[in-house]
């Protein structure tokens, strides 16, 4: 998303280290941080959540597991492989960006799905780039796994969970394991732009003054090693600008092309791909300014391409929000179903009461992060008649939509509570929205009750 003009107005309470996490928080967010549209009211239930037969149709399809934390054993999990079948993609959402039990129950199925079903793959919603060098370190340690982390600007990703999930990855491939670590996101230029660069400055000296003018026009808008970037936003220039700045990079990408053969014999196939890669990510960014392709379309195209680079036996678990996986027209799911089909199954998740760690907003004004209650369950919500189980935690099968009796209140769209990154603590209706659960999931993995994530420091490397 484009950073709020009302965020350049923040009081001079919020400087220096705030004023930077809070403009982190903004643009790592992305679509996240628009809030949900409130709900439409629910159809009259054809069942009352509290009746008997809908807990008993519950207690009877769902599988409950024990925990959410990845050092448990498999043996809870052990319906995953019928879930899941031959699907090459796991696409798994989260309900809020801020909730620890959702991160930890992903991770868990990250490492079941690598260590009994082969998976390699691991993509998340966050910077192509900058994820490159977590994939180094999950594979040859190089690097501060922590320093790396909190290189991807997401301050959502900053946390204690997923540093220990990537642990796990490093323990993992130390052992003998060959699991990657990817991003699929563009909303940061800066570290592709720089790709670009001393791509064509090792391979074609020659031409890298050249290069170096194509790229400028964006570069100058480009994000920082800190992520952060100028306060002039591309977006804010003038088409013709843009229209101009568009040509120079294509021009820039057929420099690139143009010599594809020769520089694949001096650099290697994978030097190049990874840097012809880079310039497509800068490109999506420009792509995105001037309304030509959303991010969940750019983020749906680079998890394609990852995919491919995979190979067909390669096998691929991807994070995201629920709104990002789920395959409504427009999110990048979406786009992955056109194109994998059934090769792709989709688990969003969801919770009843507990806290979670969000960017706290008022109106369109961000004033800073924190923790917050999870509002009470609206009436006739997903996440009420979810309260009827005996299992405190369980995922459920979508699939097909159920017709046996005490399973119609699934079929068509119920409020089902969505948060971003950020929350505004005096709307709490205005995030819950209708949905058509069976649509846009294959499955459900639901909570009573989680945990806010623990936030790290910001302190990402000096340098790209």
């Amino acid at each position: 998303m484009e950073l709020p003009k009302e965020a350049n107005s923040m009081t001079s309470t919020w400087r220096g280290i705030a004023v930077a996490l809070l403009l982190l928080a903004a643009w790592g967010c992305g679509q996240d941080a628009t809030t949900a549209t409130p709900a439409a009211p629910a159809p009259p239930p054809p069942l009352s959540p509290n009746s008997g037969s809908v807990a008993a149709w519950l207690d009877a399809n769902v599988d409950g597991f024990d925990g959410p934390h990845l050092s448990l054993p498999h043996s809870d999990l052990d319906f995953l492989p019928s879930l899941v079948g031959d699907a090459r993609i796991v696409a798994l959402g989260e309900a809020t960006h801020g909730t620890r039990d959702f991160f930890e129950m992903k991770a868990r199925i990250l490492r079941f799905l690598v260590e009994e079903m082969g998976f390699d793959t691991f993509a998340i919603e966050a910077t192509w780039p900058e994820a490159r060098r977590l994939d180094a370190y999950v594979r040859t340690g190089a690097g501060d796994a922590a320093r790396l982390l909190s290189g991807l600007y997401f301050w959502t990703w900053n946390t204690e969970s997923v540093l220990e999930m990537i642990e796990w990855m490093r323990e993992h491939n130390e052992a003998g394991g060959d699991v990657g670590f990817h991003g699929v996101d563009m909303q940061f230029p800066g570290m592709a732009l720089h790709e670009v660069r001393e791509y064509i400055r090792e391979w074609d000296p020659e031409q890298s003054e050249l290069m170096t003018e194509k790229l400028e026009c964006l570069t100058r808008f480009a994000n920082g090693p800190n992520g952060r970037f100028p306060s002039r936003p591309y977006s804010d220039e003038t088409d013709a600008y843009r229209s101009e700045c568009g040509a120079d990079l294509q021009e820039a990408r057929a420099l690139l092309v143009g010599k594809q053969q020769e520089y694949e014999a001096l650099s290697g196939e994978e030097a190049f791909a990874v840097a012809l890669q880079s310039h497509r990510v800068a490109f999506q960014f420009h792509m995105q300014a001037v309304g030509a392709q959303s991010r969940d379309e750019s983020m749906a195209e680079n998890t394609v391409w990852l995919s491919e680079r995979t190979g067909p036996e390669g096998r691929m678990v991807l994070w995201a929000h629920n709104y990002h996986v789920s395959t409504q027209i427009g999110a990048q799911g979406y786009y992955l179903r056109q194109t994998l089909g059934d090769d792709m199954i989709v688990l969003g998740f969801s919770h009843e009461r507990g806290r979670f760690t969000a960017v706290e907003m008022r109106g369109a004004r961000f004033v800073g992060r924190g923790q917050f209650d999870l509002d009470e369950l609206l009436a006739g919500s997903f996440e009420s008649y979810f309260a009827a189980a005996a299992a405190p935690r369980f995922v459920l099968d979508l699939r097909p939509p159920p017709t046996a009796p005490g399973s119609p209140w699934l079929a068509g769209s119920r409020p089902l509570r969505d948060i971003g990154c950020c929350y505004d603590p005096a709307r709490p209706k205005n995030y819950w929205r209708d949905t058509p659960l069976s649509e846009w999931y294959d499955g459900i993995i639901h909570f009573e009750t989680t945990r806010p994530t623990t936030v790290l420091p910001h302190r990402p490397p000096t340098s790209f």
